[in-house]
């Protein structure tokens, strides 16, 4: 008989720690493949503009006036790497549509049977499809929503679930405040692994962002309740030191979960990162800190068609 391995258990529970340091299944579903909403710590609930908003707070696509793509790769710990694609278009009725394909590799890993001997290799992958409509239904309030699916496979054994996001954007029209609200991965699980379905990561969030005045910096703040896991604060800011150059700081507070008391811990939950944009194409680039578990390096590149 096939068993998993000790060090796919090690992995799998390492994944789970840095991606979101709690205990439900399916981390995908809110895994951020996006580098700039990543920089921002997840506080860019009330953010729009680009497709980081597939990811953040679906309402924020009802802004985009022409079609966009992105591609994005994280580098993860360990042998385990993520990718995502996405596009968008504006249709009529100031509605826009989006996809996005994610696919996340945790690597290969030794086959062992019940007595510890190796017999060969596996691999273990999780991939995601998402279908989203966002429409701006008054010019101060946008909403949203994301249909999803996921399908994991651990050495031919699969399983899989679905999930939607909703979310809204309101402008406040004070001093040019924004307001966003989102429910994230609220779904069920379909099939699964082992005899007992996973938990999925359902998250209630509330944020703002807000420019600062005469300063080409914009702040944001956002609160979130995860299921299983209870409340996390997340906080960034946007600083444009060029009209096509950014740099983005963030932090959550998922890094006091992170923290084992070691020197590596003294940046867990900080991120920072960086945007360009060279004509029709965005470059952005994230580094988050996950303590003792390491750093994660995420890039993205977007272009309007």
């Amino acid at each position: 008989m096939r068993i998993l391995s000790l060090t796919l258990i090690l992995v799998l529970s390492t994944f789970r720690a840095f991606a979101a340091s709690g205990t439900t299944g399916y981390e995908l579903f809110r895994t951020d493949g996006f580098a700039r909403s990543a920089g921002l710590a997840g506080s860019s609930i009330a953010h729009s503009g680009d497709l980081s908003s597939l990811q953040s707070n679906v309402a924020g696509l009802a802004v985009l006036d022409r079609a966009s793509a992105a591609a994005g790769f994280t580098k993860h710990v360990l042998d385990i790497n993520q990718g995502t694609l996405a596009y968008a278009r504006p249709m009529k009725n100031n509605m826009v549509w989006a996809a996005g394909v994610d696919y996340l590799s945790y690597g290969s890993f030794d086959r062992a049977d019940e007595n510890g001997f190796k017999n060969g290799e596996f691999g273990a992958s999780d991939f995601q499809l998402r279908g989203a409509v966002a429409q701006s239904v008054r010019p101060e309030l946008r909403i949203g929503g994301v249909l999803k699916y996921q399908y994991r496979d651990i050495d031919g054994i699969a399983a899989s679930a679905v999930a939607v996001d909703a979310g809204l954007q309101y402008e406040t029209g004070f001093n040019n405040w924004v307001v966003g609200a989102a429910v994230r991965a609220f779904g069920m699980a379909t099939s699964a692994v082992l005899s007992e379905k996973d938990h999925r990561p359902t998250s209630y969030e509330l944020g703002f962002a807000v420019p600062l005045e005469h300063l080409p910096v914009k702040f944001s703040l956002a609160g979130a309740y995860v299921t299983s896991e209870g409340p996390e604060g997340r906080g960034g800011l946007e600083i444009g030191f060029a009209k096509q150059f950014v740099g983005r700081v963030g932090y959550s507070t998922i890094g006091i979960d992170q923290r084992t008391g070691l020197s590596s811990d003294a940046f867990a939950g900080f991120s920072a990162g960086l945007g360009l944009k060279v004509k029709q194409l965005a470059f952005d680039y994230a580094l988050t800190s996950h303590g003792e578990i390491g750093f994660l390096n995420r890039f993205t590149i977007g272009t309007e068609l």
